[in-house]
């Protein structure tokens, strides 16, 4: 059956609006500790450790860059860990298939002691018509091969095959589920970062307001009210460092939690190199046909459909003949260690009549959810051209909202060296400095937010195209 898409998987992993993503990591934040964790190096543990150990006593290690935060989810995350264990259970259902092909060797011992009736022919002389009671002692070795079943056995395990294909891929969406999370857990760590330096240098500045209103107040140039309203800045600024505070604890504790450690592990960050806000945005299209090709979602999906084809056949086998040797040799005898030989060679031929209807129901069912597989893949495709879509979109409204906050930023802080110097020279008011004050704190608020979405965008369309 030919798609308009290539296959996509039934449940795609979903993708989050960069929008929603920015909303979400400013007003909550994340976690536990603020000083520092090991350098990647210094973490790299045995896979059946727990944690990293802590760096020693009395030293301060690096901080962890995204590259690092990465490499210790990918050998610390639970998910990751189940995803192996479930690819390796996969795997062993291709051996199961394969088993058919061998033959199948048993050992049967037995002992019974029994008592019965015979039977025989009218007109012999008078004889005993029972037999026993009689000790039965047998031992042999028992060999079943089966030589054809109609492709039955071949049908199943290409579906293993398929299957396991199926959830290797499904591992592999995990894998860059995790990733993303350590990039959106990371990046929202940076913007608590910056959230609070903007929130100390605003308490600097307002500090010098307060300074500046003194020294006026005691010349006799402005009233004692500039002075409160200074000091009532002043806390306020205050307050907004407990919160900044608060809010990259609680992004330190989602980074943790991401990489698969303690939440109240210490941890300090190193921000990366300088994004390039101003490249040009990726062509949707050329992102949509990367995605299509490489999205392990659409891979696992058509190896899926693959193995319920497969599936079907092997049911549609089941009407067909089978053919199957046996050989049994041993010894049976009355006594404890039996001498007499026992043996039997014999080739069986099975060929179903009739089962019900029952067979007839397997194989239809099975290529029903085929058929279901390739309906959904046609809704998952638009899905993914969807997040496509949005992903681009976000990245190139990021770009030009980095560049606008950037300008808006330089712009604000003229404005308070500006409203600063009308002040001390008199031709200002304070409200007039706080005014401005408040703008450059906003204006710090955006170029943060725009900063955080435009790397969150970047991790998106790296993410929907399926190469995070």
């Amino acid at each position: 059956m030919n798609l308009p898409y290539p296959f996509l998987s039934s449940r795609p992993g979903r993708l989050i609006p960069a929008a929603a993503l920015t909303a979400s990591l400013l007003l909550g934040a994340a976690g536990a500790g603020a000083t520092t964790i090991a350098a990647p190096d210094a973490l790299s543990t045995a896979a059946e450790e727990v944690t990293p150990p802590a760096p020693p006593a009395g030293t301060r290690a690096e901080p962890l860059d995204l590259q690092g935060a990465v490499r210790i989810a990918l050998d610390q995350n639970p998910a990751l860990k189940a995803a192996a264990e479930g690819v390796a259970a996969a795997a062993e259902t291709i051996g199961v298939a394969r088993a058919a092909y061998y033959p199948e060797v048993g050992v049967d011992s037995r002992y019974r002691r029994f008592d019965t009736h015979v039977f025989l022919p009218s007109g012999l002389p008078a004889l005993a018509t029972t037999l026993g009671a009689t000790d039965d002692w047998s031992a042999s070795v028992r060999v079943g091969w089966a030589l054809y079943d109609s492709g039955m056995r071949r049908a199943e395990t290409a579906a293993a095959r398929s299957g396991f294909a199926a959830i290797r891929n499904d591992a592999e969406r995990v894998r860059q589920d995790v990733v993303f999370e350590v990039h959106q857990a990371f990046y929202r760590v940076l913007a608590a970062d910056a959230a609070l330096a903007a929130a100390r240098a605003r308490t600097g500045r307002a500090g010098e307001h307060l300074r500046l209103a003194e020294i006026r107040k005691a010349a006799g140039a402005v009233p004692q009210a500039d002075v409160l309203r200074a000091r009532v800045e002043v806390a306020d600024a205050r307050l907004a460092i407990v919160r900044a505070e608060g809010e990259l604890r609680t992004a330190q504790g989602v980074l943790n939690t991401a990489m698969g450690l303690p939440a109240a592990r210490p941890v300090e960050v190193a921000p990366p190199a300088q994004g390039s806000s101003g490249a040009e945005s990726p062509d949707p299209e050329a992102v949509l046909a990367r995605a299509l090709r490489q999205r392990p979602e659409l891979a696992a999906t058509k190896e899926r459909i693959a193995a319920a084809d497969q599936q079907a056949a092997a049911l549609a086998a089941s009407f067909g003949p089978r053919v199957r040797a046996e050989i049994g040799v041993g010894r049976r005898d009355s006594g404890f260690v039996p001498e007499d030989q026992d043996w039997s060679v014999g080739v069986a031929l099975q060929i179903p009549i009739f089962t019900g209807f029952a067979k007839t129901h397997r194989v239809e069912r099975a290529r029903r959810e085929a058929r279901m597989l390739e309906a959904q893949a046609v809704g998952v495709a638009d899905q993914i051209g969807q997040e496509v879509w949005a992903a681009t979109t976000a990245l190139a409204s990021a770009g030009e909202a980095v560049r606008q906050a950037t300008e808006t930023r330089s712009e604000a802080e003229q404005s308070v060296a500006f409203a600063r110097a009308r002040y001390e020279a008199g031709a200002g008011t304070l409200n007039d400095l706080l005014d401005a004050e408040s703008a450059l704190t906003q204006a710090e608020t955006s170029l943060v937010a725009a900063e955080l979405s435009y790397r969150l965008a970047t991790a998106l369309v790296e993410r929907a195209q399926g190469q995070l």
